[in-house]
Order: structure tokens, then C-alpha cells, then sequence
């Protein structure tokens, strides 16, 4: 990783243990989450309904959407709620928990650098 490509967006002070906070890098908004002491950076967007995760909660250690109240493991994107209730066998349902977008982050001298290599819109790891 390119050492150019890690972008400032918060402070650390700015995300304590248990919030959600909002930032924005290359043009995308993220959510930033502290769950534990540990800061992750996600997409904004939550894949539903388009609902903005920056203004969402932390539901027992899960990034939870405030419109539709789908919530998404921080560290992986992945959908937890509804996932674990819908069916494997109703395809339109499963298209619904799509992941969330994840980015690497790290923390240094107190800020929250986020990684998006040089000339994109959006870094993307698949959970």
C-alpha cells in the first residue's frame, strides 16, 4: 500500500468507544465505528435502501442502519440482520443483505487514516 494513498478523514478523539460518526473521503461519505477501542471505516450507503450508515448506531457490536434498522458486522461488511432470518431458497430476498464496502484503516499521531488508492472514487474489499 502506497503510503499517499491513506487519507485523513477524522480524529480519534472524534470516535469514541461505541460511536458511529460520519466522514468523507474522495468524494463518499463513510461511517467510522468504534466497537471495542477499534475504529472501522465503511460506506456510508447502506446497500437496502440507500440509508445513511454515518447516522446509524452500534447494536451489540453491529453497524445498524437507522431507516430500516439492517445491521452489518463493521469489520467485514457482511450483513447480520435480516441475513440470518431470510430464507437460502428466496434469491429476491438474499439481494437485499448485499455487504457493506469496508476500508482499511489505521491510527496515527490521532488521526483516522483511511486507505483509497490514488486516482478512485471507491476502494472496495469484498467481505
Amino acid at each position: 500500500m502506497d503510503e499517499s494513498d491513506w487519507i485523513e478523514v477524522a480524529r480519534v478523539e472524534d470516535v469514541p468507544p461505541g460511536a458511529v460518526r460520519g466522514a468523507r473521503a474522495n468524494g463518499r461519505m463513510l461511517a467510522l465505528v468504534n466497537v471495542d477501542g477499534v475504529i472501522h471505516a465503511l460506506d456510508g450507503v447502506c446497500p437496502h435502501m440507500k440509508g445513511p450508515l454515518w447516522q446509524g448506531a452500534i447494536w451489540h457490536g453491529q453497524l445498524e442502519c437507522p431507516w430500516h434498522h439492517f445491521r452489518y458486522d463493521p469489520a467485514t461488511g457482511r450483513n447480520t440482520y435480516p441475513a440470518n432470518v431470510y430464507p437460502d431458497d428466496m434469491p429476491q430476498l438474499q439481494e437485499q443483505v448485499a455487504p457493506v464496502c469496508t476500508f482499511p484503516v489505521r491510527a496515527e499521531n490521532g488521526k483516522i487514516l483511511v486507505y483509497f488508492p490514488q486516482g478512485t472514487m471507491l476502494s472496495c474489499r469484498e467481505p
